[in-house]
């Protein structure tokens, strides 16, 4: 298995924003596993404002959810989250997060 992560960090009033996979990332995914005789995967990891996403998901099957553009978006609406959630061949993960103590701005 050889794995691609994608990752984005969305600050608090951007939660729910797509993350961007330039379709040119799914060539360079398929030759590097070929090199390594490795199948391709993507990790999708997005770190919103109080919980981070993990998906990881088949090359092929991400393909699936491609709409052809010159950028594939991974949508992280509500609506695109259900769907993710009741898709087998995704595997999702979430950490919950809260913090108490951090640096503050001056």
């Amino acid at each position: 298995m050889g794995i691609s992560v994608k990752s984005r960090s969305r600050a608090e009033g951007t939660e729910g924003s797509y993350i961007s996979i330039p379709n040119d990332n799914f060539d360079k995914v398929e030759k590097a596993c070929q090199a390594f005789n490795c199948v391709p995967y993507f990790a999708i990891v997005s770190d919103e404002k109080d919980k981070v996403y993990v998906f990881i998901l088949s090359m092929s099957h991400l393909r699936k959810y491609s709409n052809g553009k010159k950028v594939f978006a991974w949508q992280m609406t509500p609506k695109h989250l259900e769907r993710y959630y009741k898709d087998k061949e995704i595997i999702i993960f979430e950490f919950n997060y809260k913090n108490h103590n951090w640096w503050n701005k001056k």
